[in-house]
């Protein structure tokens, strides 16, 4: 008896060849979004660092200089989360709920944040906005907007007021689509991040943007 547990207790040898742990965040992680402002260039990166997916994207007119106000057109670098989700189909629409909190005691706002017509409401508006003044919406945002926040960036007022319909929408450095293919790969934007459609549906759709996803604009690749 004495023998049998001497041996059950000693230390057993360490197989050398077992494989080294495997992070758990690299199992079936999303791909982080890269933003490349210099090359007008969207990466998605893998958790091993590899680019796996990547496409022209349209940036701010302003130039590449560093943001300190809305009205420069200038596309911020830094780290951003996601802080509103829109999309025309309403599937995945989100907003941050500090940002619910922000605007409570304005209805309007509001409503178009957490109560009726909500979020599905504030997209139509957004859409239905004539910015060009021709007469007619511009769609400008696409079928798609994912709102950014940043500590360190100007990202916008959130919500507001067009100055000249006086229609509430949401007003903040965001990725969102277009309705003139040519925006992609050129430097026409108020400062958003112009992405492809299909592009745009995908990231959505599968969880890499989603409320509280973080993402990186800077001036070169990952």
């Amino acid at each position: 008896m004495w023998l049998w547990l001497a041996l059950s207790c000693a230390p057993r040898e360490v197989d050398a060849a077992l494989p080294e742990p495997v992070s758990v965040e690299t199992i079936d992680a999303p791909p982080r979004v890269h933003v490349d402002r210099q090359g007008r260039i969207l990466s998605l990166v893998d958790g091993h660092g590899e680019v796996v997916h990547s496409e022209p994207i349209g940036i701010g007119r302003g130039g590449l200089l560093e943001k300190t106000a809305m009205s420069d057109l200038v596309t911020p670098t830094g780290t951003f989360t996601v802080d509103l989700v829109l999309q025309t189909s309403g599937e995945h629409d989100a907003v941050a709920p500090e940002v619910i909190a922000r605007f409570a005691d304005e209805p309007e706002f509001a409503a178009l944040l957490s109560g009726e017509p909500g979020l599905s409401g504030l997209f139509g508006n957004m859409s239905g906005i004539d910015f060009d003044g021709d007469g007619k919406p511009d769609r400008a945002y696409g079928e798609a907007y994912v709102g950014l926040r940043s500590d360190t960036a100007v990202t916008g007022p959130k919500m507001r007021r067009h100055s000249k319909s006086r229609t509430a929408y949401w007003y903040s450095i965001a990725l969102h689509g277009t309705p003139v293919a040519e925006n992609l790969g050129a430097a026409n934007s108020g400062g958003c991040v112009h992405v492809a459609p299909a592009l745009l549906d995908r990231m959505i759709n599968e969880g890499i943007l989603a409320l509280g996803s973080e993402l990186r604009i800077a001036d070169g690749p990952p």
